[in-house]
Formats: C-alpha cells, sequence, structure tokens
C-alpha cells in the first residue's frame, strides 16, 4: 500500500471523515472510518471520555449503524466526497467470530473503493478479544483471509499475546501489514463513579516504539504506527524504529493543524 504522505487518520476518533473539514486531504495519506460491526452499537452510557495532559480515557464502546445501515449509506453515497478526496480504510469488528466472518462477507462487494480494511481485533471496549487464543485467531485470519482480496491489516493491542507472535501469525495467514497499537484497557475513578474504557495519548508512546520495533525485526509487513504520537519528533521515531506509516488519533482532539505540520516532513 503506498500512502503519500504516509499518515493516517485513527478510527474511532477520525469518526466517519468529519475531520477533513479541519485538515487538508493533502496532508492525509489514508482515512480511517470509526469500526463498523455487524449490528449498531449503541456504545457504552456517558460519561465516556476522561482527558488529562498525558493521557485520554475513551469508553465509547464501539458506537456505530452496523454493516447494514452502512452499506445503505455507502450505496446512497454518504461517503462520496470522502473517497474523492483521500483514500480510504475500512475499520470493522465483531462480538464473537462469526460476526467477523459476516461484515467481511458483506462487504466484499464494496472492497474495490477501499485502500484497506482494517480488522480491529483489540478493542479494550467489548468482551471479546480474538488475541487470547491463537488457534481460534488463526483460524479467523485465514477465513477472512479467503474472503476478502483487499490489502488486510490487523489492528493488534498489547493484551492477549506478544506482538510480534501475532503479527508473524498474521503475516503468516497471508495478511499485509498491522496497526500497532490499540488503546489499552484503563480505569478511571472519580469519587463514586468507576469509568472503565481504553488509554491513547503521550503515555502510549513508548509502549508503542516498542511494539513497532519488534515487529519490524520479526516480519515485513506494512506497520501503521499509532500511540501517543503528538508532534513532529514523535513521527519520526516511529520511523526510525520501523513504522512504514503513522496514524494520528488522540492529537485531533488538541489540535488537528498537527496532522499539516507533520507532513511538512515529506515534502
Amino acid at each position: 500500500m503506498e500512502l503519500r504522505p504516509p499518515i493516517v487518520i485513527a478510527s474511532g476518533i477520525g469518526g466517519m471523515g468529519e475531520y477533513l473539514k479541519l485538515i487538508d486531504p493533502k496532508c492525509i495519506g489514508a482515512y480511517t472510518l470509526k469500526t463498523i460491526t455487524f449490528k449498531p452499537r449503541h456504545g457504552n452510557p456517558p460519561p465516556r471520555l476522561i482527558a488529562t495532559q498525558n493521557y485520554l480515557i475513551n469508553s465509547i464502546g464501539l458506537e456505530n449503524v452496523g454493516v447494514k445501515k452502512f452499506i445503505e449509506e455507502l450505496r446512497g453515497q454518504v461517503y462520496d466526497e470522502l473517497f474523492r478526496k483521500v483514500k480510504v480504510i475500512f475499520s470493522f469488528a465483531g462480538e464473537n467470530f462469526e460476526e467477523y466472518l459476516l461484515v467481511a462477507e458483506k462487504m466484499v462487494p464494496y472492497q474495490d473503493r477501499f485502500a484497506a480494511f482494517e480488522c480491529n481485533f483489540s478493542c479494550p471496549n467489548v468482551q471479546f478479544n480474538p488475541l487470547s487464543n491463537p488457534t481460534e485467531l488463526k483460524r479467523m485470519l485465514l477465513e477472512l483471509r479467503k474472503r476478502l482480496n483487499v490489502f488486510l491489516i490487523a489492528k493488534i493491542g498489547i493484551e492477549g499475546g506478544f506482538v510480534e507472535d501475532v503479527a508473524k501469525l498474521a503475516e503468516d495467514c497471508g495478511w499485509n501489514g498491522v496497526t500497532l497499537i490499540n488503546t489499552i484497557r484503563a480505569l478511571h475513578v472519580d469519587g463514586e463513579r468507576i469509568i472503565a474504557g481504553g488509554v491513547s495519548g503521550p503515555v502510549l508512546k513508548p509502549i508503542a516504539l516498542r511494539a513497532v520495533y519488534e515487529v519490524r525485526k520479526r516480519t515485513s509487513l506494512f506497520i501503521i504506527a499509532s500511540g501517543g504520537i503528538m508532534n513532529e519528533e514523535d513521527a519520526q521515531q516511529f520511523f526510525k524504529v520501523g513504522a512504514s506509516a503513522i496514524s494520528i488519533g488522540t492529537a485531533l482532539y488538541k489540535n488537528p493543524k498537527i496532522v499539516e505540520k507533520i507532513a511538512k516532513m515529506f515534502y
């Protein structure tokens, strides 16, 4: 996959293309849509976001319209302007093995519209974690590869197994890339409120750097680095340890224009 510049807008925070109103499309290599599941999800009750200087905890819960409605919107040209301006990556997940396959099957007729499919194997806000069972994960990777001809990316977290082992398994099963890393399970306690979610932001940077470094040593996969990239120096460090591209997420909340600043590194 060729991305110019090698900058990706992260799934979740990027929503369904809303940040293109704030960022020059020429500064984006690809835009990853919010993760789509088989059934619609209303997400978790509020509060959903806890923000500090060093991290963000989100408890959104994969809120989305579901694959049936998404396809209706796709066919109804809802996203045509987005497709005209940037390459688009489709992100998907399921609440069990079968739902991953069902989403993939539903999307087969539309896969040529996307630069890649990113399979979210590691959302901390749902109960199902495919990474915890290597045998089942291998079966899922192979079955998804059989169904889809598009560039396939596995979005991997650090919980459930060493990222380099999971990435090598994905490569052996014919996948093309990985996104490293997803948010990590975290907890916020505020008086009587206990909020469980996934942590992102600067605090993740050293963990994500190590993940990219280890996966690059073990594989030749296309690596989208994600986790704590807030400025140009952060981006440079991820490329130094083996990233093929970088993904910007939490930084968008603070300053969407950071994407354009980082993009200047490549012009």
